[in-house]
């Protein structure tokens, strides 16, 4: 019959990987200021895993000196090169010695690898819940986006069995040869481990747009709705014969005449047409109703005929509109700053591009005006989203040589004080007429300047970048 199993928790946190493919360090390299290990090793203590061993290797003293320890025992695998096997091993033997100590067995004892920052909490708490048979010996996550099943939990059947464990893998071998030891538990989500710097800058990029999310939805008042542009689409209109503007000229130079371009959420079109005015065709995919209606409109103001219009996401779905798209230059153009998945996504661009890849990002992501006004309305500073140097170290993570131009942006403006009011509000997420938002008009109506004209907030000066880079390799 089924049963929770309870008791004391242990962990055994492996730490001792030579780290080659991410050229050494890997443990000690930063995520939101604090090295990788020391991700891992707070949410262990958050899980309420008292007794830790942390297995350590050639680098132990480096580790050493630079973790925040908070009472984790520390032991080196003198023959880490002998593989995960032999580190899991040492582990469990400091661990049995901990028990000796404290003359009481550890019921069940984690396995947790060293390299995934992003383990959560739950997770260990969800395993530990798991109501297991008589004969289980691990139990196993199993994440919704296929990432590997750690960390695993060893119960006191599976013991015997670590001393088995051989090589590299770890318990690996051990699980798929023996189903029948092992309890699965569905989860959502992922646990994503880093082997390479491009692993770390994907998980980094990942980890803000996450925080970031997950501050709106606490702090939210209202929902995004099914089209969250449509009520702003006239702030994205723009001239497509325009010659104000700096770093369209320099788009404009990298375009052929024989060229198609794709435009990955093409917005209203303001890159989109005055590329189509150059090039063969413009692919322009977007997926806000609002946004498409624009773009088709403002095409057929100017009689631009050779704009494809798709409306897909990006990376488009197997069989839907946007699948199967190819081009000679893929654009994305103030996009990316909230896609999580941007290694997938960045993966699609190049793999849709046959000469070149094209990003326009500012400094800081374009809602950043709105930022001063979090902290009297929601109390906290704004996390701010990954952008333009986040973009460039992405892209040198993943082996790419990309060129970059960065020319000042002019502040954004607003043709009314209520057209600028509604862009904040809506990049904080009130009620319209709410308490905070009645406080968001006496705070931006104190602030807003109205200079030629135009309606515009205090901003900082900044950039605004031109990246480009052959897809698939260094340029």
């Amino acid at each position: 019959m089924p049963h929770r199993p309870d008791g004391r928790l242990g962990a055994i946190v492996l730490a001792a990987g030579a780290a080659s493919r991410f050229g050494g360090g890997k443990l000690l390299a930063p995520l939101d200021g604090r090295p990788i290990l020391e991700h891992v090793l707070a949410a262990v203590r958050a899980a309420g895993i008292a007794d830790t061993v942390v297995v350590l290797g050639r680098d132990a003293d480096l580790i050493e000196a630079a973790v925040a320890w908070d009472g984790e025992r520390r032991v080196v695998n003198p023959t880490p090169e002998a593989g995960l096997s032999g580190s899991l091993q040492v582990g469990l033997a400091a661990l049995e010695a901990v028990e000796a100590e404290r003359a009481g067995p550890l019921d069940r004892v984690f396995i947790v690898l060293g390299d995934q920052p992003l383990v959560d909490p739950a997770v260990f708490r969800a395993l530990a819940q798991a109501e297991v048979r008589a004969a289980t010996g691990f139990v196993a996550p199993r994440y919704l986006s296929g990432d590997g099943a750690n960390p695993v939990l060893v119960l006191a059947a599976g013991r015997p069995w670590v001393a088995e464990a051989t090589g590299d893998r770890g318990l690996g071998p051990i699980l798929a040869a023996h189903p029948e030891l092992v309890e699965e538990v569905e989860l959502g989500g992922g646990n994503p481990d880093v082997d390479t710097l491009a692993d770390l800058a994907e998980l980094a990029w990942a980890d803000r747009v996450r925080r970031d999310r997950l501050q709106v939805d606490r702090t939210r008042e209202v929902p995004d709705g099914e089209d969250f542009y449509r009520p702003v689409t006239s702030l994205f209109r723009a001239d497509p014969q325009r010659t104000d503007e700096p770093i369209l000229d320099a788009l404009l130079a990298l375009a052929g005449p024989d060229d198609t371009w794709l435009d990955i959420g093409a917005g209203a079109g303001r890159y989109a047409l005055p590329l189509a005015l150059t090039v063969h065709e413009v692919i322009a995919l977007e997926p806000s109703d609002g946004m498409r209606s624009a773009l088709a409109e403002l095409a057929a103001e100017h009689g631009i005929g050779n704009v494809r219009i798709v409306a897909d996401r990006w990376p488009p779905e197997p069989g839907g509109p946007g699948g199967g798209i190819h081009a000679d230059v893929a654009l994305i153009a103030h996009l990316g700053y909230d896609i999580e998945a941007i290694g997938p996504f960045l993966d699609a661009m190049e793999a849709a591009a046959a000469r070149l890849c094209v990003a326009i990002l500012m400094e800081r992501q374009p809602s950043s005006i709105a930022d001063p006004f979090w902290p009297p309305i929601h109390g906290e500073e704004r996390v701010a989203l990954p952008a333009l140097p986040e973009f460039i170290d992405l892209l040198r993570a993943r082996g790419r040589r990309p060129t970059v131009l960065r020319v000042p942006r002019p502040p954004r403006t607003a043709d009314s004080l209520e057209e600028l009011e509604g862009f904040v509000r809506r990049h904080l997420w009130l009620a319209p007429g709410g308490a905070n938002d009645r406080r968001l008009e006496r705070l931006i109506r104190a602030a807003a300047e109205h200079p030629e004209g135009r309606w515009s907030l205090p901003q900082p000066s900044v950039d605004i970048g031109l990246v480009s880079w052959s897809p698939g390799g260094p340029a």
